[in-house]
């Protein structure tokens, strides 16, 4: 056997260096390590690796209080559908849903991705009806539906197969969404983040990097805070495990309809809110000008400085567009070379 096998035989795998070892004992120890072979090493490596990923335990939280996935607030003639996207939950609308509410109105926040978080089919077409199964627990017969990111994908659906329930859409930072799901959420490398997050260190770095990718597409940062980081971030490092397997299906499901025949369903004015500073997550133009398929009015509104939370960056100025009314006269923006005249349209 190799005399550095033989040293890393004479102490017991602690999870510390043997200090306590005598000296002439330690000296042979570190003379090994610096001549062994690199098959010894690279064995090693994993030795301490198993061991660190046996002593570290679950995520610190994990068993810690599940984030609500559906909160129904005030009453009213009026009843507005908050769908988030895969991050923020329905915290995530806790200053747009204060503002609705002085307006007499009931509020219902959906995190339909929290409620599929198990479930194997991840389609938009899935969300949605799951979201209608909470709608009808809830008595809501119709309501005026928002959706932020991915959100307005389910958001689409729903109006789609439940065109009886929507009375109006609302997308935040997103057009006609083809499918959920993307090139980031296929990727291999993402079935290795739940073991590598199991080491604190490690951990620590991946909620790092989620901090900075939602700062790096920020328009407006005043409102990131710790607290908001808190209610973003963490709830997807205490569930990162299913949060990963849940996104490595998402990019790999298919809808079971195409997109334009999707859009043909849908028969209600909808009014698209982007943020326009520059963000990697803004809304691809594709997805905009699929709205021309719409046999409606759709409203583009851009807001200056804002990037890809807009219901968070510039809440007032979002809750304005949600709340004004629209029989007035407006020229929509021109979307896809096609200008949409909304003088006729039904107000929402």
């Amino acid at each position: 056997m190799l005399a550095a096998e033989l040293a890393l035989d004479d102490f017991p795998m602690t999870g510390s260096i043997p200090i306590y070892a005598a000296p002439h004992r330690m000296l042979r120890w570190r003379m090994a390590l610096l001549h062994h072979t690199r098959e010894v090493r690279m064995r090693e490596m994993a030795r301490w690796l198993v061991l660190m990923l046996c002593t570290v335990g679950p995520l610190a939280g994990a068993q810690s209080s599940v984030p609500p996935t559906v909160r129904s607030v005030g009453s009213g003639h009026t009843t507005w559908v908050l769908l988030n996207g895969v991050m923020g939950g329905v915290s995530g609308f806790g200053a747009l849903e204060t503002i609705l509410l002085r307006d007499s109105v009931r509020v219902v926040s959906i995190d339909a991705y929290q409620l599929s978080l198990d479930s194997t089919d991840v389609t938009y077409e899935a969300l949605a009806r799951r979201v209608g199964v909470v709608l009808d627990g809830l008595g809501v017969q119709r309501a005026r539906v928002v959706g932020h990111a991915n959100g307005a994908g389910v958001a689409l659906r729903l109006a789609a197969f439940a065109p009886e329930r929507v009375e109006a859409l609302y997308f935040l930072d997103a057009g006609a969404l083809k499918a959920n799901g993307g090139r980031v959420l296929s990727g291999t490398t993402l079935k290795f983040i739940p073991t590598m997050a199991r080491i604190p260190f490690v951990r620590g770095i991946v909620r790092r990097k989620l901090v900075e990718g939602m700062r790096e597409n920020l328009g407006v940062q005043a409102w990131f805070d710790k607290r908001a980081q808190q209610r973003y971030v963490d709830p997807m490092l205490q569930e990162i495990r299913r949060v990963v397997a849940m996104a490595i299906r998402m990019g790999h499901s298919k809808e079971r309809d195409a997109l334009h025949e999707t859009l043909a369903r849908v028969h209600v004015p909808v009014t698209v809110i982007l943020g326009d500073a520059p963000h990697a997550t803004a809304a691809a133009p594709v997805d905009i000008e699929a709205l021309t398929l719409l046999s409606v009015c759709v409203d583009v509104i851009r807001l200056p400085g804002v990037g890809h939370f807009p219901h968070e960056e510039a809440t007032a100025v979002v809750a304005h567009h949600l709340l004004r009314t629209s029989g007035d006269a407006r020229l929509r923006e021109s979307v896809g070379g096609v200008r949409g005249d909304c003088r006729g349209a039904q107000p929402p």
